[in-house]
C-alpha cells in the first residue's frame, strides 16, 4: 500500500518527508540498507549480504506498493532517504493474518531526532485498517535506544530469544520479542 506523503517536523525543527519508496528509489534504498548495516550490529545483515540487484529491489518496492497488507515508509531529508521501515503480514493464512511484523533502519547521523517515533506512529495508525490486531518485532536486547522507543509506542516484551544472532567474532546477542496489541481494551 502507498503511504501518502506527509511533512513532519523533527527535533530541532528539521523538516522531514515521510513517504512510500517506489521503484525509482530502489538504488537509494539499497544504499541506505548497506549504510545502516555498516553503522551498527543491530541490523539483521552485514552490508555485503545485501545482494539484491537494483532491478530486484525495484520489483520488491513495486510489490510492496500494491500489497494491501503491507506498508513501507521512508524518511527523506534534503532529498535523501535516511530511514526506512516496513510492516507486513506474518503469514497470509486465516490463523496468522491478524499479525504483522515490523522493522526499521535509521542512519546513525539521524538517531535521536524523532524519526522512529514519527514513522512508527504512522504505521500503528494504519495497521488496523489493514486488519491487523497486533504488531510484532524482534530487537537486540542491548539496543536500549530501540527498546525505549518501542516501549514508548506501546510494545511490551513477552520473551527473549537467547543467542539469536551470532557475529563474525563468534560472540552472540539475544533478542527481545516484543508485541503491541491493536485490539480495543476490554
Amino acid at each position: 500500500m502507498v503511504f501518502e506523503e506527509k511533512r513532519v517536523a523533527l527535533k530541532a525543527g528539521i523538516a522531514c518527508i515521510l513517504r512510500s519508496p517506489g521503484p525509482d528509489d530502489a538504488e537509494a534504498v539499497l544504499a541506505h540498507l548497506r549504510q545502516t548495516s555498516e553503522e551498527t550490529n543491530f541490523m539483521i545483515r552485514y552490508p555485503e549480504e545485501i545482494i539484491l540487484t537494483v532491478k530486484e529491489e525495484e520489483e520488491f518496492l513495486e510489490k510492496y506498493q500494491t500489497d494491501q497488507k503491507s506498508m513501507m515508509i521512508s524518511a527523506v531529508i534534503d532529498g535523501k532517504i535516511i530511514a526506512n521501515a516496513g510492516l507486513s503480514c506474518v503469514m497470509d493464512t486465516i490463523k496468522y493474518r491478524h499479525r504483522a511484523v515490523f522493522g526499521i533502519s535509521i542512519q546513525k547521523e539521524y538517531w535521536n531526532m524523532g524519526i522512529g517515533t514519527a514513522i512508527l506512529s504512522e504505521l500503528i495508525r494504519w495497521a488496523p485498517n489493514a486488519g491487523y490486531e497486533q504488531l510484532e518485532l524482534e530487537v537486540a536486547c542491548e539496543n536500549e535506544r530501540a527498546v525505549r522507543l518501542y516501549k514508548k509506542m506501546g510494545f511490551e516484551i513477552y520473551g527473549t530469544r537467547e543467542c539469536s544472532c551470532k557475529y563474525r567474532d563468534e560472540t552472540y546477542s539475544s533478542d527481545y520479542l516484543m508485541l503491541r496489541s491493536l485490539r480495543p481494551a476490554g
